[in-house]
């Protein structure tokens, strides 16, 4: 809740009238896919999957008319054929922001004479830039709301942190404050630990309130606080990324409501390894050739350390005119090929995706946007004399050919 305290270091006495944002907000991926392509749907019956209301279907057309055959003037026709298609179901993802403020604060915030920043606009603003850090961690990851795993419990409630399922450092991901969920299994409650973040060491180092019960490998979800203490996790309810969405079922056996043992074509190519290896020209020419022999590669995002992985292939004797392209959102790539290798902060460490931006598509409900249904966007408390907002974002991220995009894994500077 945002109080009268904590807005006193925005007053006047301040030596300049500029907040300097902290924040990190930047947003490749979500910048740069086209948006709702499939059709909304109802509760229905697909496959003998129940689809969850608000869910969209995309339409696949998976099989060719085999009814061809060459040979004489009088050759035995073949039997007649057909296309074929499948439905792939999109179910929605719910994330929420809220967002509190005193009475107090509320007032004290209208004069401008004394604080810096509006507190109800400083508030909606930066919620909206905190969902949109979720929704770019969200969409490189697989759905399941992991974070990263517990390397040893030696100097619990101090837990060192490995197995980042996206970007490099897993303190990235948490503030203090956050509550956090451990647990055994991805999928299923197991061994269950709530708990908070009282304080972040380094990049892979954070200190909870209490570590008992966390074991070494737990996985580590985001969680919040219901009725005063954290009991709701991030399991399974987040955004499908890019992890799940270009794999060869390494990650996700099934995509969409479509299984990817029994159609090999919804499998995209993923040239990874058990162990860690050198980025080579010869890695990336296989990797984009796969990509490129069904689809349309126009980009790949890469994290930075592969980025500069591949920088330093650059040989002096290459040459480096047009290097830099842009992409949507200002955001700059070196050539490969002809197609921007462009960084982005939420990208695996050790990962590089080729991508053809038709296959994707944001699908959503509409707009990020707060909750007014009754025509008011805060509303107040019952029991205090605060007010409440929730920004919402109903939507996830899919994909219609995971075949035309290709995905290179394991490699390291």
């Amino acid at each position: 809740m945002q109080s009268i305290s904590n807005l006193a270091g925005a007053a006047m006495r301040i030596y300049d009238k500029t907040i300097h944002d902290q924040v990190f907000s930047k947003n490749v991926l979500w910048s740069n896919i086209l948006r709702n392509v499939a059709h909304e749907i109802g509760a229905v019956q697909t496959d003998a999957t129940s689809t969850p209301n608000g869910a969209k279907v995309l339409t696949v057309h998976y099989l060719r008319n085999v009814a061809s055959a060459a040979g004489s003037e009088t050759l035995t026709l073949p039997t007649a054929g057909n296309q074929g298609y499948l439905q792939s179901i999109i179910p929605m993802k719910f994330n929420f922001h809220q967002v509190g403020l005193t009475d107090v604060a509320l007032q004290a915030s209208k004069r401008s004479k004394e604080f810096l920043v509006n507190a109800l606009e400083s508030e909606y603003k930066g919620a909206r830039e905190d969902m949109q850090r979720q929704l770019s961690r969200q969409g490189y990851g697989t759905g399941t709301g992991v974070i990263c795993q517990v390397n040893g419990v030696g100097s619990s409630p101090t837990f060192d942190l490995d197995t980042p399922m996206v970007g490099k450092n897993p303190t990235d991901y948490f503030e203090v404050g956050n509550a956090v969920m451990f647990d055994s299994t991805v999928v299923t409650a197991t061994t269950e630990v709530w708990t908070n973040i009282a304080s972040i060491t380094d990049d892979d180092t954070f200190v909870v309130t209490t570590g008992t019960g966390v074991a070494d490998n737990d996985y580590v979800f985001l969680a919040h606080k219901a009725a005063g203490a954290p009991s709701v996790a991030n399991r399974a309810a987040e955004v499908m990324g890019l992890k799940g969405l270009i794999d060869d079922s390494t990650n996700l056996t099934t995509l969409q409501g479509i299984s990817r043992s029994s159609y090999i074509w919804w499998k995209a190519y993923v040239d990874d390894s058990t162990s860690q290896r050198s980025l080579t020209d010869s890695l990336l020419h296989t990797t984009y050739l796969e990509a490129l022999k069904k689809g349309n590669v126009k980009y790949a995002l890469s994290s930075f350390d592969v980025f500069s992985a591949y920088g330093q292939l650059l040989t002096p004797d290459r040459r480096y005119t047009n290097v830099d392209t842009e992409l949507k959102g200002g955001f700059k790539g070196v050539l490969f090929n002809g197609i921007p290798i462009v960084p982005d902060f939420d990208c695996p460490y050790d990962e590089l995706y080729f991508i053809d931006p038709s296959t994707l598509s944001v699908e959503d409900l509409g707009d990020m946007s707060f909750i007014d249904d009754d025509g008011n966007i805060l509303y107040r408390s019952s029991t205090s004399p605060s007010f409440n907002a929730t920004l919402s974002y109903y939507g996830n991220l899919a994909i219609s050919a995971p075949n035309k995009n290709s995905s290179l894994r394991d490699v390291v500077k």
